[in-house]
């Protein structure tokens, strides 16, 4: 078990507080080690790189003043001191995919859980907007969703008895993408790569409320009735998130408008090429 030490998490992020309540639960820290960065007293803040902790954990060490930060702080506490399992965490092969998927969900996590929060009195525990980072998230989200759908509708098309082209959803998830680009523009541009980044995050949660439904379909056959109506669900559950976050950016319903007239414009081009 580690101890001396404070393990600094943003306390608004789910994801961070999961991990640090992980950690001591298996009791590789011990109770005093999880501080939120919001609050940490500042006789231990002199010592770490504040900026470069909104990015990355930061591990602190209270004796020697040392401070490790994100994946270097992660397998600190994970290997335990086994040289071995550093080793193995450090090996070319697990650590390099490891430390763009970190970056990645590290310079995502305000959009991942739509969290806008502050509270007057505590530091601002916000990560760096990088692009590169924020384009790959959009682009992963859009090419995982749209491989969803790709499997859905096959399954309804089957029900029906008709078959689109393999591109449609692809079409439709990347051309979201650039419809509500070129509409954030116009209602709140310093808000675009924010507004994008949560968008996506609701057209992920959509393809992974229906990967269990994609499941199901292995084990029991679902007509295409029942299909569409869970999809509408989906849609519903999409729309009140997409809703939410919007308020919490404080940018009205204009976002909303546009990304459900998207959504039925794209109803209707579809109904119109199954019908033709």
């Amino acid at each position: 078990m580690i101890k001396n030490h404070k393990l600094l998490i943003d306390q608004h992020c789910p994801m961070c507080a999961a991990y640090g309540s992980t950690f001591t639960k298996l009791n590789m820290v011990d109770g005093n080690t999880i501080d939120p960065y919001q609050i940490i007293d500042e006789e231990h803040t002199q010592h770490i790189d504040m900026h470069r902790a909104t990015n990355e954990i930061a591990l602190h060490n209270t004796q020697t003043k040392e401070t490790k930060y994100g994946l270097d702080a992660m397998f600190h506490i994970v290997s335990q001191g086994q040289q071995w399992i550093k080793d193995i965490l450090y090996f070319p092969l697990f650590f390099i995919p490891l430390k763009y998927l970190y970056k990645l969900i590290t310079y995502n996590r305000k959009v991942i859980v739509g969290d806008t929060s502050f509270h007057k009195g505590e530091r601002a525990c916000n990560p760096d907007r990088n692009l590169f980072y924020r384009s790959l998230f959009i682009g992963l989200s859009a090419w995982f969703t749209a491989v969803v759908l790709n499997s859905y509708f096959g399954l309804v098309g089957q029900y029906f008895g008709f078959e689109s082209p393999w591109y449609v959803e692809y079409f439709i998830c990347f051309g979201q993408i650039a419809w509500q680009g070129i509409m954030i523009q116009f209602i709140a541009p310093k808000n675009g790569w924010d507004y994008l980044g949560n968008m996506s995050a609701v057209s992920a949660l959509g393809g992974i409320l229906l990967l269990p439904v994609l499941l199901l379909t292995s084990f029991v056959t679902l007509s295409g009735y029942a299909l569409l109506g869970i999809f509408g669900l989906v849609v519903g559950v999409m729309l009140m998130e997409h809703v939410r976050r919007c308020k919490s950016m404080q940018l009205g319903w204009w976002p909303t408008i546009s990304w459900v007239l998207y959504r039925n414009l794209v109803l209707v081009l579809f109904t119109l090429m199954i019908l033709l």
